[in-house]
């Protein structure tokens, strides 16, 4: 038997039977190939997605509690004007942790995370208003203002990553027009800006807006 292959015609089989093989490996190589991409495409697809319905659970609870604090009227002791409580806690975005933003493009992982940075740069700036200062230094505004705004974009987010990624939130209910009442906030904020520039023009007697920060004394005060 082992005679045959040692013949030419053996040996031409032998090499028949290997150019067969190699053709079936090399045409097998590009299936198994595309196969293993479809499969890692089809693992980074669910990835993005799942973390996209993540975020905009995360983004719809913010709005919610940035509605809620909008629309909180504070109360105020009756015995220190100065001091008064909200009935709600300030509005947090808690975004998903350890994430690969990556994987949601870097147009719309940039606009999640500055997001999130606006609202903790918006918490600083509150807490740094003067609250002894007449009005309370403006602060029940721009409060309002502030979160009425950066719930609106948090909206328009939920929005664009619902179509892109093919997500459903639940419904809500139709009374609970949560967009509508953000506009309304933001335009009274809008007007009452509007009201204290121009009742905050100062007429200067003297033609100087340097304040004089001592008294004039001797010939300097004719």
């Amino acid at each position: 038997m082992t005679q045959f292959f040692e013949t030419t015609q053996g040996i031409m089989a032998i090499g028949a039977l290997i150019g067969a093989g190699s053709l079936a490996a090399g045409s097998l190589i590009p299936t198994v190939f595309q196969m293993s991409r479809k499969g890692f495409n089809r693992r980074a697809k669910g990835e993005a997605r799942n973390l996209a319905m993540s975020t905009v659970l995360a983004l719809d609870d913010f709005v919610g509690a940035a509605f809620a604090a909008v629309h909180d009227v504070p109360e105020f002791n009756p015995m220190d004007e100065g001091e008064f409580a909200f009935h709600v806690p300030d509005p947090m975005l808690v975004l998903p942790r350890d994430a690969d933003w990556s994987v949601l493009g870097a147009e719309m992982s940039d606009e999640i995370l500055w997001l999130s940075n606006r609202v903790k740069n918006l918490n600083y700036a509150l807490d740094s208003l003067d609250l002894s200062s007449p009005g309370y230094d403006g602060f029940f505004e721009r409060r309002q203002e502030g979160y009425a705004g950066l719930a609106a974009e948090a909206m328009d987010i939920i929005e664009r990553m619902l179509q892109q990624f093919d997500l459903t939130l639940p419904a809500k209910p139709d009374y609970y027009r949560q967009r509508e009442g953000l506009a309304t906030a933001i335009q009274r904020a809008g007007e009452r800006q509007s009201h204290r520039q121009k009742s905050g023009a100062v007429a200067h007697s003297n033609g100087s807006n340097v304040l004089q920060l001592f008294p004039k004394t001797g010939g300097d005060a004719d």
